[in-house]
């Protein structure tokens, strides 16, 4: 154990809290997130707990934040919700066109998909673990679209979706073309496959979900290769395995952005900055002078934001 995890072990949980509020998107958060525009937030696959990396949003108290997830007993962490935005809860899946669906739920349920699980002979040398799929069981289920999910919530401001499905995370975008036409999605946040022949049959693979973003106008900031897990235990720092999936962030581009409302571009200002991209947040704020007059107005202090931001990069 390293020296630093073993003081952090000591550490009451209140001092923890005051350093990690010293943290810099902490300081962003208290500067930003009280005077962000009304937006909705949809986590879509939230099992056990809130996506905290969305820290502006969650801390933001016009948030609508809605935690998607069949299993109820995986999102009890909204019974005793800390944050300041105003929380939802949705337990049926969703799918691409919503109705009823098979469920195939996997031995370790945490795996379980609308798309079966199928190991091709190419990829049966890169799974460690077929228990964790298999035995395989059937049932089906009701579900709904990303937009009928969506219902109760406000039907006009900006929306942020981040998607972990097990593979049916492109379907379920495709199917909120009418989100995409209105210009309504701001930011996105998805896993994705990165394999040839995935191991949930019928998985949107990543260049699809590329593909597809673009001709809605969005761009990929950022991209987390997740790897295929070794089998040896041994550390070898010269071995490589393959890939397996992504975790990848795409936002609406600037230009795109530039024809909606002031509301919509302050919350894209809103979503650089919870995913660290400090350095467009702030070229954005120095060029739109009406984003900056209006968290200015909302009470926000627009020169100490920009000097963080500035000696942050």
């Amino acid at each position: 154990m390293s020296l630093s995890l073993a003081v952090r072990r000591f550490i009451p949980q209140s001092a923890k809290n005051f350093l990690r509020q010293r943290t810099l998107p902490w300081r962003v958060s208290n500067l930003l997130s009280r005077y962000l525009p009304a937006t909705v937030c949809v986590d879509v696959g939230a099992s056990y707990y809130p996506h905290v990396k969305w820290l502006q949003f969650l801390n933001a108290p016009r948030t609508q934040w809605l935690a998607v997830e069949p299993n109820a007993a995986n999102i009890g962490y909204v019974k005793s919700w800390i944050w300041p935005c105003q929380v939802a809860t949705c337990t049926t899946g969703l799918s691409r066109d919503g109705g009823l669906q098979t469920l195939y739920v996997t031995n370790m349920d945490s795996g379980s998909s609308l798309l079966p699980p199928e190991i091709t002979p190419s990829m049966q040398n890169r799974i460690n673990d077929l228990d964790y799929f298999f035995p395989v069981t059937e049932r089906y289920i009701q579900t709904l679209t990303l937009e009928q999910a969506m219902a109760k919530l406000s039907a006009s401001d900006s929306v942020f979706v981040k998607l972990d499905t097990q593979g049916t995370e492109l379907s379920i975008l495709q199917g909120a073309q009418t989100l995409f036409d209105a210009r309504r999605i701001v930011g996105i946040e998805m896993e994705s496959t990165m394999l040839a022949q995935p191991i949930m049959k019928g998985s949107g693979k990543f260049w699809q979900a590329c593909e597809y973003l673009e001709l809605q106008g969005f761009e990929l900031l950022h991209i987390k290769p997740i790897h295929i897990l070794r089998h040896s235990r041994w550390f070898r720092p010269k071995m490589y395995t393959c890939l397996n999936e992504c975790d990848a962030v795409f936002s609406l581009r600037q230009e795109v952005a530039a024809g909606l409302s002031v509301e919509y571009r302050t919350s894209l200002l809103a979503f650089y900055l919870t995913n660290l991209f400090y350095e467009e947040a702030l070229s954005l704020l120095e060029r739109d002078a009406e984003v900056a007059d209006f968290i200015r107005v909302q009470g926000c202090s627009v020169d100490t934001l920009l000097a963080t931001l500035k000696a942050a990069i």
